[in-house]
């Protein structure tokens, strides 16, 4: 059973402070906290105080470390519905609960609102507090009458007397702050305790700067608002009109908000209900864990990652595709771990094949370099070239394709190839029933095979005279050495796997083939191997088949169908454009439409779709839209531009420092609490999140590439996916249709689900 946790916007700038100070064992304890109630109704991991609170009904208040106090209000005993409502060292959560002696919860009549309002309803329960200094509010400011916010509307409904109105709007920040015993009784000299209460709860709102809270007090006061019933509190705060204002632990719904900003590690290492479950758990062998995006893989590989290394105190390697994917997972199992820290090792799947063939033929590193991409670019023309020289060119369907489609096929070809068999085993590629090959948009007849193996070989063969190796070659040199050397290295206890589904076929095999401690296999040893992904965020043509590889998974495959990310508009139109196509479900031999997923209950503003006439303009209307992004508060490092062409990121680069935005290569700075924006590819995207998006450059052409063959689309629509699904908050895609190409035909696809604007004299101007 879970149950139902509330925290609102105050809790959530508690935590950021806290978070802000280095408090990190104080924030987690919260979260444990949190997690516990949500999950049993209660909280035990943490001691309540010995002597109660009194202040507040219904309060439960509770010691953290290094004399820190949290507050809590069990606002439903029978149902055990809990509102977190302040956390702060041992001073500052007694001047909280001081200061909030009389505070009670009131809902608008009109639109069923709540607010926590001081309410000062009797002459005994008149309270002053002890401290009311405001430290942050300059002297200019606090010289002002602290009533200049009530309208003449408000002054006229509370119909004071004139010596009571002109005595009250009068007090001043600096005249509360040193006198406020003084103002009561003048106050209730002037006109009586029922009307000196409502002054007093006034002031008090407005020196706290509670100007929402001080309207409805007055609301209260003119019976267009009520005081809420103690058995009607919880009902409230779990009502649609108070979304906006509290967030709700459902299976942690929403927990990004309550870790906003400046702690979205601490939202990416939250762990949800069913994610504990998977997380903590005993495999006798392999096992597989399937989720939407946004459905907090991360989170369970980090948080298994730290119960694997606790449990064995041996070496666990957390493995994924990218450079700025693998620094995200440091960075996480930094912020979570303690001294098991030291045994947890990320990788690359590049640097780890590469680390193997560093420690089994320490030799073989002086003698190759890997190849660049401009180089590996240069020899598949090279190749190209080659293949159109071959005699039997011509009597293949290789012949009809362009010298850009070619070179593009052929380095797909070479790479899927290459990713599935090992070079003693290149002739297998002959025979169609040996090596099926999926995924192209055309058959190969034989001599076409027979052409393109030719060219496998020419490409390996130009490698070895350069001195070179590239991805797959140092995987499967590897592979090799595993079977072959006898040197020792250091070997992982276990091996947990990020964005498999992009995994080729001798990749799967090196992670399985690796050796632990004991000398049993990663794929046959307890808690061995751990496989993440997801098939609707395919992007790269590889593939592989477990059973073929002999790892088997029947029994401890998991699905994670929750979505706590994105909000459902951005969701929703996601979702909408990978829904008519089917994927390969981490394994290809399950080929399926990707399962809906469990939409969080957070809404926001659906996805906004922008027309340019230029890439130019594409780029200036989004750098202005990210000033206004962090003008509004946002930080830098939670704003991510994604171009899926090198133009178009080189166009935004040059806009952003036109204006004076600072930013950075996302591959180069994954840190999301840094003050700079990051610009980056769809592939580098992968794995992060950020709370504002913007994906520039949407014309067929580019996404989807040129030349792509038909059957080949859905991968592009899952390109797309993927850029969209990083955006939890707001989500913006730009378009040029000029130069010959039109929008993307994926724009048209999510259209009912965004809404859309031009950019007119440089200004986004609506369309209706």
């Amino acid at each position: 059973m879970e149950y139902k946790v509330v925290y609102t916007k105050l809790f959530n700038r508690n935590l950021r402070d806290l978070a802000q100070q280095g408090q990190k064992k104080v924030v987690q304890a919260v979260r444990a906290a949190i997690s516990e109630a949500g999950m049993t109704g209660g909280i035990a991991s943490i001691p309540r105080t010995k002597h109660g609170e009194t202040r507040m009904a219904d309060v439960e208040k509770y010691d953290l470390s290094d004399g820190h106090r949290l507050v809590v209000q069990l606002v439903d005993g029978k149902a055990k519905v809990r509102a977190f409502l302040f956390a702060g060292s041992h001073d500052e959560s007694d001047r909280w609960l001081d200061s909030h002696r009389n505070y009670r919860w009131i809902r608008s009549k009109t639109d069923g609102t709540l607010e926590f309002v001081q309410v000062t309803d009797s002459e005994e329960k008149q309270h002053v507090p002890a401290d009311r200094i405001d430290l942050e509010s300059p002297e200019d400011i606090l010289a002002l009458p602290l009533l200049r916010v009530l309208t003449e509307e408000e002054w006229t409904r509370l119909n004071l007397s004139p010596p009571t109105r002109e005595f009250a709007s009068s007090v001043s920040g600096n005249d509360y702050e040193q006198d406020a015993e003084g103002i009561l009784e003048r106050l209730n000299q002037l006109a009586g305790w029922d009307k000196a209460g409502i002054i007093l709860d006034l002031l008090a709102h407005s020196q706290a700067r509670e100007w929402p809270e001080l309207h409805k007090r007055i609301s209260l006061f003119c019976n267009d608002a009520t005081l809420i019933l103690p058995s009607q509190v919880a009902h409230a705060m779990l009502s649609p009109e108070n979304s906006e204002s509290f967030v709700t632990f459902d299976d942690a719904d929403d927990f990004d908000n309550f870790f906003e900003k400046n702690s979205l590690a601490d939202w990416m290492l939250f762990l949800h209900p069913t994610q504990k479950r998977v997380t903590d758990r005993d495999f006798k062998g392999p096992a597989r864990l399937r989720g939407v995006s946004g459905s907090g893989k991360t989170s369970v590989l980090v948080h298994r990652a730290r119960f694997l290394a606790k449990k064995y105190r041996l070496p666990v390697l957390l493995v994924t595709m990218t450079e700025s994917m693998r620094k995200l997972l440091d960075r996480l199992a930094d912020e979570l771990c303690g001294v098991e820290r030291s045994l947890i090792f990320t990788f690359t799947m590049s640097s780890l094949a590469k680390r193997v063939v560093d420690d089994l033929q320490p030799q073989l590193s002086s003698s190759y370099t890997l190849i660049s991409q401009q180089q590996q670019d240069t020899l598949i023309s090279t190749v190209s070239q080659h293949v159109r020289e071959n005699p039997d060119f011509g009597r293949t369907p290789l012949h009809i394709m362009e010298n850009g489609t070619l070179i593009q096929f052929l380095y797909d070809e070479i790479s899927y190839v290459r990713g599935r068999l090992l070079p003693t085993e290149l002739d297998q590629y002959l025979d169609t029933a040996a090596f099926n090959r999926r995924g192209r948009g055309f058959a190969l007849n034989e001599m076409a095979r027979a052409v393109v193996l030719e060219a496998i070989r020419f490409y390996e063969e130009a490698l070895g005279r350069g001195l070179h190796l590239d991805h797959e070659g140092i995987v499967a040199e590897a592979l090799k050495l595993l079977g072959s050397s006898s040197r020792d290295f250091n070997k992982p206890r276990c091996i947990l796997c990020d964005e498999v589904q992009d995994l080729s076929q001798l990749e799967v095999a090196l992670l399985g083939q690796l050796p632990t401690p004991s000398g049993a296999l990663v794929a046959q040893a307890e808690n061995g191997l751990f496989l993440a992904g997801d098939g609707a965020q395919t992007i790269y043509k590889r593939g592989f088949t477990l059973r073929r590889l002999g790892i088997d998974v029947s029994g401890r495959s998991f699905n994670l169908q929750k979505n706590y990310r994105n909000t459902y508009e951005i969701l929703t139109a996601a979702f909408h454009l990978v829904s008519q196509y089917e994927f390969a479900d981490v394994d290809e031999e399950n080929i399926v439409k990707p399962s809906a997923p469990e939409f969080a209950n957070r809404h926001g503003a659906r996805p906004l779709m922008v027309s340019c006439s230029s890439l130019g303009e594409e780029a200036a209307i989004v750098a202005q839209m990210v000033r206004g992004s962090l003008n509004s508060g946002e930080i830098a490092g939670q704003i991510c531009v994604i171009g899926p062409s090198a133009k178009s990121r080189e166009e935004v680069q040059r806009a952003l420092s036109n204006i004076g935005i600072a930013h950075t290569d996302l591959r180069q700075d994954a840190d999301f609490e840094s003050d700079r924006v990051k610009v980056s590819t769809i592939e580098s995207a992968k794995g992060h999140e950020f709370g504002s998006v913007f994906i520039v450059g949407l014309v067929d052409g580019v996404l989807p590439n040129a030349g792509i063959a038909e059957n080949e689309i859905p991968r592009e629509a899952a390109r797309l996916y993927v850029a969209m699904t990083r955006a939890r908050n707001t989500l913006t895609l730009s378009y040029s249709p000029t130069g010959g190409y039109v929008a993307s035909r994926f724009l048209l696809s999510i259209q009912p689900h965004c809404d859309e604007a031009r950019v007119k004299n440089g200004q986004l101007q609506k369309l209706r």
